[in-house]
């Protein structure tokens, strides 16, 4: 029933005696994931943006790995939303925040970029915690892009677009983050006081070989650009696609 559940109901799946195996895994997952914090597993990897027409590298987003001690590497894949169902994903995410602003703040000109999940984006003292987290590290704060998904904005618009404002006010800027995979509703589009759109790489793997992905990834820009917006297309790892985002105008390459 609860494997149903995750995958929206509505269904239904014959008993399977292994399936035991995969619940065990998952609590002994859990329990690791409750210790990772305190014994400094977790691990910050970065990938760089690209100024399209200058080639020059403008900023950074932090990538969260964690370093099982007998799993090896664990993929955020397997591990957010684990932390997201149990709260942890609360002093994971303010670590991480942490983290990328300490390494970071001496890389004068490159804005990092840290993805905020839905849970700390509707925390009360979200803006107070970055504030203090800033103050501690000395990042400015306009060297802070926060992104943020479609789906964790819908979740509670007016609330977020509150604290949206508050963070602007800050001196950090906003993404919105996997653009095109979730509500894309251009009616709230144009209240969220974001500075960019990131198309998801799901689109930008076949930008060069599907018409389909190429339609949708000229319209955002388009439709991102009328808004005031720059976009940065996520997942460019061909010169193929990077000539044809350079066509169509993309300002930022991420990959």
């Amino acid at each position: 029933m609860a494997t149903i559940k995750e995958k929206g109901g509505g269904n239904y799946l014959h008993f399977d005696a292994g399936s035991d195996q995969a619940v065990d895994d998952g609590l002994e997952l859990e329990t690791s994931l409750r210790h990772a914090l305190g014994q400094a597993q977790f691990v910050l990897y970065y990938q760089p943006q690209m100024d399209i027409v200058s080639g020059a590298i403008v900023g950074l987003e932090a990538l969260l790995r964690w370093h099982h001690p007998t799993q090896g590497m664990i993929g955020p894949d397997r591990f957010i939303p684990l932390a997201e169902t149990t709260g942890l994903i609360v002093p994971i995410g303010k670590w991480v925040l942490r983290e990328a602003c300490r390494q970071c703040a001496g890389q004068q000109g490159l804005r990092v970029a840290v993805n905020l999940s839905a849970r700390q984006l509707h925390q009360e003292d979200l803006v107070a915690t970055i504030r203090q987290i800033l103050d501690e590290t000395g990042m400015p704060p306009s060297g802070l892009e926060l992104e943020i998904t479609e789906s964790a904005l819908m979740y509670d618009v007016e609330s977020a677009i509150g604290t949206m404002e508050e963070l602007i006010e800050l001196g950090v800027s906003i993404s919105l983050d996997d653009f095109g995979t979730g509500y894309s509703s251009l009616s709230y589009l144009k209240r969220f006081p974001i500075d960019t759109l990131k198309i998801d790489k799901s689109f930008i793997a076949e930008v060069t070989t599907d018409p389909g992905s190429e339609v949708i990834v000229k319209t955002i820009i388009v439709m991102a650009h009328s808004l005031g917006l720059k976009v940065i297309a996520e997942g460019v790892e061909s010169e193929e696609q990077l000539a044809l985002l350079r066509d169509r105008g993309c300002d930022l390459a991420q990959g």
